[in-house]
């Protein structure tokens, strides 16, 4: 059986998207013999911690969940960290390692010279792809691992609009002024739970997020199909959450965006429906017109259906050759 490690892994963050995607990439990886041995929670500088992960069980490969990131990395350090692990798996774990899941926007040389120690490099959209290439790397353009083949889910649209928060925290005081003048369902995408944060190291997130917890969040559930079945029961979605918008896209839930904090999202829309209509910006949200916008068009849906089935079959396709690769090295190994 081929033994790996994840890096990267998203699900301490209680975010409905991020537990999505590890769950589909660990099924993915289990349905083809495949055992995930052990992995690093996100936000973990895994550079301070190089001795704990010698002493971590022996696997063949090692795959690193790229996420959104790899972005911007002159001003953050955990895209920086994770462009540089494939050099330290090569050179102190002995092991090839597999970049999957990837945005890459706005990096600076340095990190695209780490990126050439990776194995195999799989982005998320055209744009991270353009800029990979740039920089002379080669990739591969996979969609977003949320568009992975699974089970299917029922419209069920009895509320009008549903908000989902943004990971740009000055606009939701914002957004949740817009659902209390619209009479809006709003919801974060990030589920409550005492170990989302730190008490040491951000004392007033932590009691914020305890407090939250104590008074609702305890009783919510962090599966992923009750958030999908939560955005069925409503006719329309608005939202700043790049994973809510491939959430709708995957189960044709009609929904408005926000952009994020990096061009995401437009990417993500030019790649399956080949519009950004459904981009607005924040600015623009209290002339929104939400009957326009409360269905797919004919064009939207025909363009959508070939994305998904495309996105469902290069996923398998991403991780049936990961598997094979890995297991050629091993053999060679």
């Amino acid at each position: 059986m081929i033994r790996v490690a994840i890096i990267n892994d998203t699900r301490p963050t209680h975010h409905y998207g991020c537990m999505l995607v590890m769950e589909n990439l660990t099924r993915l990886l289990s349905e083809r013999g495949v055992e995930v041995v052990w992995t690093w929670p996100v936000g973990i500088d895994w550079r301070k911690h190089k001795s704990k992960l010698k002493r971590q069980p022996k696997v063949d490969a090692i795959v690193v969940n790229g996420e959104g990131t790899i972005h911007h990395s002159a001003d953050r350090k955990h895209a920086r960290a994770l462009s540089e692990f494939a050099t330290f798996a090569q050179n102190s774990l002995g092991v090839p390692c597999y970049l999957l899941n990837a945005t890459l926007h706005k990096n600076d040389a340095a990190l695209y010279e780490s990126l050439k120690d990776y194995k195999a490099i799989y982005v998320r959209d055209k744009g991270s792809l353009e800029e990979l290439q740039s920089f002379g790397l080669s990739g591969t353009y996979v969609p977003d691992l949320t568009f992975a083949k699974a089970g299917q889910y029922e419209r069920n649209p009895i509320k009008k609009c549903c908000v989902i928060d943004t990971a740009l925290k000055s606009e939701i005081a914002a957004l949740k002024q817009y659902c209390h003048e619209n009479d809006f369902d709003f919801r974060s995408m990030v589920v409550a739970r005492p170990s989302n944060a730190n008490f040491f190291k951000s004392p007033r997130p932590f009691v914020k997020n305890v407090a939250k917890w104590l008074m609702h969040d305890r009783h919510v559930s962090t599966q992923p199909s009750t958030f999908i079945n939560y955005l069925n029961e409503h006719e329309i979605i608005v939202t700043g959450r790049y994973h809510t918008v491939t959430m709708c896209l995957k189960n044709k839930i009609p929904f408005v965006a926000l952009e994020s904090n990096t061009p995401k999202i437009t990417y993500v829309l030019e790649d399956a429906i080949h519009n950004v209509e459904r981009v607005i910006p924040f600015s623009e949200l209290d002339k929104l017109d939400l009957k326009k916008l409360a269905h797919f068009s004919k064009n939207e849906l025909r363009s959508l259906e070939v994305f998904i089935e495309k996105a469902e079959s290069d996923i398998a396709a991403m991780i049936t050759w990961v598997v094979k690769d890995v297991t050629s090295q091993r053999a060679i190994s």
